[in-house]
């Protein structure tokens, strides 16, 4: 993937206006200090090692086989501006051969999200110091999405203080689950101050499931690419 196809890119990621960066450009100058190697680098392979340098490696140790695709299923990471903000591109192709992408925000952009201490340490970690949002198809899914987009599920329902039938059924408020991502349909994925810092509330169609964080995120992950 040594020449990057703007349209198809574009596709991966709906709703985002995308300006991919030139070396040298007065964009380049925009970008974190630390993801100017992946903008000068002309090799792809070049691009995905030194983005991959840049993770937490606790968070890839919860995240095994993730982590083995970044190493082995993706070909190339692209800085661009999207919505003009710095954001690096991971290009990778699902098992039918159509590209994917996954979009990381720059770590300067993060705001911390309610519910921030229940965070698992190197989840924490990677939004702070990786990527404020990770995740691939739109800005919800399929990885970490943006603090600044995390929302209660009460809140995604319009009803901020409290959906009154779940909250009367469910043993966590609707108020104290915060959503972190989902699977682009009925699964979501929230902390909560009721759980453990290191699960996740895996909710679909109103059952609340904790699962440890690492492995709920590695099988979504992953089945993202097929």
């Amino acid at each position: 993937m040594s020449q990057v196809d703007l349209a198809a890119v574009a596709d991966t990621l709906p709703g985002l206006d995308l300006v991919l960066v030139e070396p040298g450009s007065a964009e380049a100058r925009r970008l974190p200090y630390q993801w100017q190697p992946i903008a000068t680098a002309t090799d792809p392979r070049a691009r995905l090692a030194a983005a991959l340098a840049l993770w937490n490696e606790p968070l890839l140790a919860a995240l095994p086989e993730f982590a083995v695709a970044l190493r082995t299923r993706f070909a190339d990471v692209r800085a661009y501006l999207a919505d003009d903000e710095p954001a690096l591109l991971y290009l990778a192709t699902d098992s039918d051969g159509r590209l994917l992408s996954w979009i990381g925000f720059d770590p300067a952009s993060f705001v911390e999200p309610p519910f921030w201490e229940q965070f698992p340490e190197p989840l924490r970690a990677f939004l702070r110091q990786v990527h404020a949002g990770f995740t691939s198809g739109g800005r919800t899914a399929f990885g970490p999405m943006h603090p600044r987009h995390m929302r209660t599920i009460a809140e995604q329902a319009g009803e901020p203080d409290g959906l009154a039938d779940w909250d009367e059924e469910q043993e966590i408020a609707s108020t104290r689950l915060l959503l972190v991502t989902s699977n682009g349909g009925m699964v979501d994925y929230c902390v909560s101050p009721d759980l453990d810092v290191d699960e996740l509330a895996v909710v679909f169609e109103g059952d609340i499931d904790p699962t440890p964080y690492g492995p709920a995120l590695d099988r979504l992950l992953t089945r993202r690419l097929g």
